[in-house]
């Protein structure tokens, strides 16, 4: 089947779509690499999307389904050293081939087995921007089921993402062009940019990362085989849409379903309502759910896994690491001056690593925690910090302090902050102390917590 531009017709479908893990979805392809030395164990790779507009593209191998919006690739994972890093990359679409559409249309429910748009599944978590055609009670359980499975779990990762949309260079599809992530059989586990990515940014973006088996130039050409000049141009003015609500968007960190709520009404005069979103599945048995409105015409078919792509267990892919005891952060010595960007940035990533090793430090006991004033309460955490506590110490502190704090402030950001830090080092093991880039930032933090404060 070939594809005729002239018939595409792009579907709007703001839709908040998350996929807990893009490895677990494909099969664990490979664990990836960063700054030049092999990933041995991810721990975290989540998709985040806030969708905008979609479309099902028929072609001669199959059938590729693309949502456009505004997203991130997160990834937590672990080198050699048994340090953990976390990286992320920005995107602006997504591209699903037939079968691994399928394979998410048909991954188990964890619960809401009868709503045809709210989906909650092993694989995904979708559902619509806009639920007032719902009843209140639906609604009700709808916020308290997506609160316990996805809000709660994956809080700090979806804050960074808002974080992130806020900043006026992020999400400049205008000036970086179309992101996209995809499971073409041709870009199959790769981003796909664009060439007008302007030459700093691209070489920081592209740069491998885990998980993913490449980055690579070809964004604008691949849409271009199948969307008309007139229906990117759309895309574009959708992505540019979505980045203006989504930043400037007032939401509540403590709630963060409050972010479908208030995007909901923002975008609500942008919302047809369509008879796919308003009918539950009932008693009727479907064979696979409905995640795009542009699939409905595939309910009934089913594409198998291609042997092509044959999947993996994580156990199998992270057992398959050989280490390499001289490869731990061993950089030769070399001139820079004389390097590439690109060969530079590694350079620089390869110390940025070495800044995350937590030290061994001798335990010691706390200073007493004031009680009574905010701005002593958050000096006396800040000397704790620079005095090269334990980081359990660190954490048990600033537990300590917020518990204080909560009964003499309103400020939301900074008791979840605190919250927040003291619920990870209090999980740590003995004896670590901050590793220098986690003293520097929290340091900052807490100045950033001082100076609001100050402002009151």
């Amino acid at each position: 089947m070939s594809n005729n531009k002239a018939e595409v017709n792009l579907l709007d479908n703001y839709t908040f779509f998350v996929i807990p893990s893009w490895g677990n979805l494909l099969g664990y392809p490979t664990l990836g690499k960063y700054a030049n030395h092999k990933v041995s164990k991810i721990t975290q790779d989540l998709v985040i999307f806030f969708g905008g507009s979609e479309h099902a593209v028929s072609t001669e191998r199959g059938t590729l389904y693309y949502l456009f919006g505004i997203g991130y690739y997160y990834t937590k994972f672990e080198l050699q050293s048994g340090s953990y890093i976390t990286d992320n990359r920005q995107l602006t679409g997504l591209i699903l081939s037939d079968f691994v559409y399928d394979h998410l249309a048909t991954s188990k429910n964890i619960t809401l087995e009868n709503d045809r748009d709210v989906i909650i599944s092993e694989n995904l978590f979708k559902l619509p921007i806009d639920l007032s055609y719902k009843s209140e009670t639906k609604r009700t359980f709808i916020q308290g089921t997506l609160m316990r499975n996805l809000f709660i779990p994956y809080k700090d990762i979806i804050l960074e993402l808002m974080d992130t949309l806020k900043k006026p260079q992020s999400f400049q599809i205008d000036k970086t062009g179309p992101m996209l992530l995809s499971t073409h059989w041709d870009f199959y586990n790769q981003i796909l940019i664009s060439s007008e990515m302007d030459h700093k940014l691209k070489a920081n973006y592209t740069s491998p990362t885990a998980g993913l088996n490449g980055i690579e130039i070809g964004a604008k050409n691949h849409l271009k085989n199948y969307f008309s000049q007139r229906e990117l141009q759309n895309i574009q003015e959708s992505t540019i849409k979505l980045k203006n609500v989504y930043s400037m968007m007032e939401y509540d960190p403590m709630y963060l379903f409050s972010i479908i709520r208030n995007a909901s009404a923002l975008l609500r005069s942008e919302i047809v309502s369509t008879n796919f979103q308003k009918s539950d599945k009932g008693n009727k048995r479907i064979p696979k759910e409905s995640i795009f409105i542009s699939a409905e015409p595939q309910i009934n078919s089913f594409v198998n896994w291609p042997e092509q792509f044959r999947r993996k267990t994580k156990d199998d892919l992270e057992k398959s690491v050989v280490q390499v005891a001289n490869k731990i952060y061993q950089p030769n010595e070399v001139d820079k001056s004389a390097l590439p960007f690109k060969e530079y940035r590694n350079e620089q990533d390869q110390f940025e690593i070495r800044t995350m090793k937590r030290p061994i430090v001798e335990l010691k006991p706390l200073p007493n925690m004031p009680t009574s004033n905010t701005l002593d309460i958050l000096l006396t955490v800040k000397d704790i910090v620079n005095k090269d506590y334990d980081v359990k110490s660190i954490g048990n502190a600033l537990g300590t302090a917020r518990d204080y704090i909560k009964s003499m402030i309103l400020h939301s950001n900074i008791l979840w902050d605190m919250g927040k830090f003291a619920n990870i080092y209090q999980h740590t093991e003995p004896n670590l102390g901050l590793s220098p880039k986690e003293k520097f930032e929290l340091i900052e933090k807490i100045n950033k917590w001082i100076n609001l404060i100050k402002k009151t």
